[in-house]
């Protein structure tokens, strides 16, 4: 006779992994814990998340917003679809994914932050590039995207994405991972101030090294 299969969650080890990355990245490190946590609960996974440090995490839908429950002061919560037609909307902050849902925000939003995904070639979810006209007088948080070409010589890579956000907010600072030569990445104009690229393969600490320096300076 077959015992029951069982699935034991180990509450510490989920820990440790966040504890692992957030001390590589060296920044704000979120966690996303849509789908019922991936299987292993939303609120269990939230609440081991939070113990461990995290202060801002991700789920796909307001009905997931709901489910999770209460979220304390000095955590965020932003959900991923942002607000439908039909959507109850609560108190995380939404990702608008398209210029209805910029104009639904704009009129129910309180003016209230969000975040903005924005499609930079995959075609999947996010405002084109000439629709980003629409997010003047939005405050926003975060912005996302998918990236369809990271590295790539391509007119759609991390590049040009920069460039774009530069003119936006002079004077952030990006750093370029790349496979290619840094001139290839660089292009005949160079590399602006505040903007600073790293070819692969290089070690974990060093990229954490390298950010902790651009934050730092």
């Amino acid at each position: 006779m077959h015992e029951p299969l069982r699935l034991t969650i180990d509450r510490a080890a989920l820990q440790s992994n966040w504890r692992w990355l957030a001390d590589r990245a060296g920044v704000a490190t979120g966690a996303a814990i849509k789908a019922d946590g991936y299987g292993i609960g939303a609120r269990e996974s939230f609440e081991a998340l939070m113990a461990a440090g995290c202060r801002d995490f991700f789920v796909s839908t307001w009905w997931e917003a709901e489910q999770l429950g209460d979220v304390p002061d000095g955590v965020s919560l932003v959900v991923l679809h942002g607000p439908g037609p039909d959507d109850v909307i609560g108190a995380a902050r939404p990702v608008l994914n398209s210029p209805e849902q910029v104009a639904r925000w704009k009129a129910i939003g309180d003016g209230r932050p969000c975040d903005v995904m924005i499609d930079t070639g995959m075609n999947r979810l996010g405002l084109r590039p000439d629709e980003i006209a629409a997010l003047d007088g939005l405050e926003i948080d975060t912005l996302h995207s998918h990236l369809a070409c990271a590295d790539e010589d391509s007119a759609m890579n991390g590049r040009q994405l920069a460039d774009a956000a530069r003119k936006r907010r002079p004077g952030l600072k990006v750093l370029l991972l790349t496979g290619y030569a840094e001139s290839v990445v660089a292009g005949n104009d160079g590399m602006e101030q505040g903007m600073e690229i790293m070819t692969k393969p290089f070690a974990l600490d060093q990229l954490v090294a390298k950010v902790k320096g651009m934050i730092s300076g």
